[in-house]
Formats: C-alpha cells, sequence, structure tokens
C-alpha cells in the first residue's frame, strides 16, 4: 500500500479504536484524540496529492484500508465520519476547488486537525437534487442562505460543510444547484444533534442555515454544476467506500459469532442446510473483498463507469440487508450471548437495514419500470 500500510491500519484500530469502543459507544462520543491519531497515520491523505499533505494512495489502498480498520476495530460509525469526511469533503476541495480553497482547507482535513462533513439531503426529498428546497440567493458580494439539512454525519463536530444550495432555476424549471464551502462556527449555522440510535461514536446531526451569509469565495466549483460536478461524484465514492467498510465488519462479526460458538459447543460443528449456509456467506465476504475494489476504483476514475455498475452495488446493498438477518437469526438460534462488542455490531448493521428500502426502489427503477 503507498502512504499507510495495512500492518499500520490493523495496528491502530486493534491499540487505539477497539480497546475504547464499549466506552465511546455507550456515551454516545466522537473522539477527536482519535481522529487526530488517525490523521497522523495518514488516514485522511488516501488519493490526496502530497502537495496538500496526502500520501496518494490509490483508490484500491484506500478500500482494504477502511475494509481492514472495521474489521479489527469494529467501530462502524468512525469508519463512516472517515469515509465522508475523505470522500464528501477533502476530494470534493481538491477536485473542484480554488488553489486558496485547497490551500485553506486541505491540510488540516488531511492532518485531522479538523472535521469534514457534507450537507445535502433535506427533510422531504432527501439527497434527491430535484427536490431540494435549501436557496442561496445573491447578497452583496456573496449570497445569504437558507434552509435545512438531515442526517449531516459527523454534523455535531465539524468544522467544514460542503453543502448545495440552489441558486436559480434552468431550463424546463429544472433547478441550478451549486456547491458551497460553509464554516460551521459562521453566524447563521445552527446545528443539532440527532440521537439514532445507532452509529452512536459518528454523530448525526440536523442542520439549520438561517440567513448564513458567504462570500464568493465559498463556491466550490462552478456555479449551477453543484450536482453534475461535485455531489454525484462525491456520493459514488462514498457509497462503494461503505460496502467495503461493511464487507469488513461482517467479517468481523462473523468471526466474533464463530468464536463464541466454539467456546460454547467445543467447536464449530454445523451440519445440513446450516453447514451450507455458513459457507455459502464466508465465501460471498471472499468475494465482495474483490469485488467491492473494482467498484471503487470506478467511483473514482469515472462516473459513467460507477453508474454502468449500479445494479453491482445493488445487489451488494441487498445482500449485505439478508446478512444482518442471518446474524441475528443464528446468534438467536443458538443462544448465543449479544453482548460486547457483537451487540455493537449487531446494532451498527442497522445502518444496512435503512437503506434496504432505497436500494430496492433503485432496483425497481432499473429492472422493473
Amino acid at each position: 500500500m503507498s502512504g499507510v500500510n495495512t500492518e499500520a491500519v490493523i495496528g491502530l484500530a486493534k491499540e487505539e479504536v477497539f480497546p475504547t469502543l464499549e466506552r465511546r459507544y455507550s456515551d454516545g462520543v466522537f473522539s477527536r484524540d482519535l481522529w487526530r491519531k488517525m490523521g497522523s497515520a495518514g488516514f485522511f491523505g488516501f488519493t490526496v496529492s502530497k502537495e496538500y499533505g496526502g500520501n496518494e494512495g490509490s483508490p484500491e489502498d484506500l478500500t482494504i484500508a477502511l475494509r481492514e480498520f472495521t474489521e479489527h476495530g469494529l467501530d462502524l460509525g468512525v469508519t463512516l465520519s472517515w469515509i465522508t469526511h475523505l470522500c464528501l469533503c477533502v476530494k470534493s476541495i481538491e477536485d473542484f476547488g480554488t488553489e486558496e480553497q485547497k490551500e485553506k482547507y486541505i491540510p488540516g482535513l488531511v492532518y485531522g486537525e479538523l472535521v469534514g462533513a457534507a450537507a445535502f439531503s433535506e427533510p422531504e426529498t432527501r439527497a434527491h437534487p430535484g427536490g431540494m428546497r435549501t436557496t442561496a440567493k445573491r447578497y452583496g458580494e456573496g449570497y445569504r442562505i437558507n434552509g435545512k439539512k438531515i442526517y449531516v454525519t459527523g454534523g455535531p463536530v465539524a468544522d467544514v460543510l460542503v453543502t448545495l444550495a440552489v441558486t436559480g432555476g434552468g431550463e424546463g424549471n429544472i433547478k441550478e444547484l451549486t456547491t458551497f464551502l460553509v464554516e460551521t462556527s459562521s453566524p447563521g449555522v445552527k446545528i443539532e444533534r440527532m440521537d439514532l440510535n445507532f452509529l452512536r461514536t459518528s454523530p448525526h446531526a440536523t442542520i439549520e442555515f438561517e440567513d448564513l451569509e458567504v462570500p464568493d469565495t465559498a463556491v466550490l466549483g462552478k456555479i449551477g454544476k453543484g450536482h453534475s460536478e461535485a455531489s454525484r461524484t462525491a456520493f459514488a465514492r462514498e457509497r462503494a467506500l461503505v460496502l467495503s467498510a461493511l464487507c469488513g465488519l461482517f467479517q468481523g462479526a462473523v468471526g466474533e459469532i464463530s468464536n463464541r460458538f466454539r467456546q460454547k459447543y467445543e467447536g464449530l460443528r454445523l451440519e445440513g442446510p446450516e453447514a451450507g449456509s455458513w459457507i455459502h456467506h464466508l465465501s460471498a465476504i471472499e468475494a465482495y473483498r474483490h469485488l467491492t475494489v473494482e467498484l471503487t476504483k470506478k467511483a473514482f476514475s469515472s462516473y459513467i463507469e460507477w453508474k454502468d455498475s449500479l445494479g453491482l452495488l445493488i445487489y451488494l446493498g441487498m445482500s449485505y440487508a439478508k446478512w444482518a438477518y442471518w446474524l441475528e437469526e443464528f446468534a438467536s438460534l443458538h443462544s448465543i450471548e449479544v453482548k460486547f462488542p457483537l451487540n455493537v455490531i449487531l446494532n451498527d448493521i442497522k445502518l444496512v437495514l435503512v437503506n434496504e428500502g432505497l436500494l430496492f426502489k433503485e432496483g425497481k427503477k432499473m429492472y422493473l419500470s
């Protein structure tokens, strides 16, 4: 691997993440100290130019690092914050920002001194660009932003936000969307923590912009190109990498359950359909380890190529939802005690179940319409 090697990732996960997970999860705490250690170790510099403090690791490096980190640290919350921070914030600034924006924000984000987030989803339409209602209207030498964003990963602790707002109307009443960089300390930014009851180490927030004034220098990329350039490519990277992280989490979950089964029954002796199911899931994890790498490569190289692989993303995501049910059923059937860390794993797998409905809709649109 370029930059951070696998041993370094696993070492930090085992020495810093997992030992503190139970306490941080119970308290619902995002650890700035852990975040800075991840930054110092180069975790936030994957695929980022050395000019801005990155290590220029490849998308494959990043995919493997995220998977290993999640498998051995079992902290999906912090992993999700890492993905959002790097893919939706840092990479958006590197790809579309001015030189001044890059120099101002990227080094602090890469070294873990700052926390980046993305505020796209809205109460009624989630992240669908056509229904976005947050507006940014010309005001003096900049814009005045008003609107509400929800489910902002890392929102309560974020220093820098990448957000979308409507700046005008295009042909056929198509909304003109523009990306902005917002510092959360600015007057007019109101942040309220959301209690999701899972992913407790990665706090989420509702963020309201109330007459938030930003200068022209806050515009990220071109006016009106917020979705076509920035948000869709950022989401492609994010969704591919979340699948990789979940692959690592399931690997960790299977390891935890099998260890407890062996301790209770003096071996992992399974027969018939149950043995077949176990073999199927373990072989699927191995296959998905490779598939997620290929999907991430496409997400980083070409949005069109990634979109052509959307069927694979839907397949993997819906398969993960079935795995979540399988894990819970297997643990229940064999009376495996659901205590730490298994309780945290099964709780955070709710992320898969939440997204199952969205993937089902995408599948219907693609194959049944």
